[in-house]
């Protein structure tokens, strides 16, 4: 870590307001990671709104599937039919999920020090930090990996100028042989992320 990332890490412990969550801010342990996805009403964390979040550990070249997260929340707005047919969220799915404090008490502890993993991880994030840092004082510490860049570093030339096409998770899951579990589902999200992360790394 250099000596930026170190003061910005300190700064942010400082602004901490959990101090049970002060173990997010040591150095993550080699060789492990927490895989991430999120669905939302929208792409826009200005007017759209959080709907459910998963979590995978993965350990070395092990997910840890069988001890995984998936919490449904409440949002403060209920999804319309439109955004519906995307994330397949119903009204009747949310309406009785978990607060947003109550999906971080979960997860913060679960994400701990570890590296986040993701496709376009930034979208979540950006839905995630808002409610972190009311939450803890502080936006999310942890190193955050993007899948895509990964893989564009790994194939060179051979992505560039069709990023949207060639970068996207069913063709970098179709490229090794990844089957697909159904996608625009949280959980089947960040288990693909992660086989797809233990290819691209």
């Amino acid at each position: 870590m250099s000596w930026l990332k170190q003061l910005s890490s300190s700064w942010q412990k400082t602004q901490l307001q959990c101090p049970e969550l002060a173990s997010m801010f040591e150095p993550p342990t080699a060789g492990q990671w927490v895989a991430i996805d999120c669905e939302m009403t929208g792409l826009n964390p200005r007017k759209h709104h959080l709907l459910s979040v998963a979590a995978i550990h993965v350990n070395g070249n092990t997910i840890n599937t069988g001890n995984g997260l998936h919490l449904v929340c409440r949002p403060p707005v209920m999804p319309d039919r439109d955004t519906i047919v995307i994330h397949g969220l119903r009204t009747a799915d949310v309406e009785h999920g978990i607060s947003y404090d109550e999906m971080l008490a979960l997860l913060l502890p679960f994400i701990n020090n570890r590296p986040i993993v993701g496709f376009c991880p930034q979208i979540d994030t950006s839905f995630l930090n808002p409610l972190v840092k009311r939450y803890m004082g502080t936006s999310l510490p942890n190193k955050v990996i993007d899948v895509r860049q990964l893989y564009s570093r790994r194939m060179g030339d051979r992505t560039q100028g069709i990023p949207n096409q060639s970068q996207h998770l069913t063709n970098i899951l179709a490229h090794y042989n990844i089957p697909e579990l159904g996608t625009h589902d949280a959980y089947n999200d960040a288990v693909m992320t992660a086989m797809a992360f233990l290819h691209v790394r």
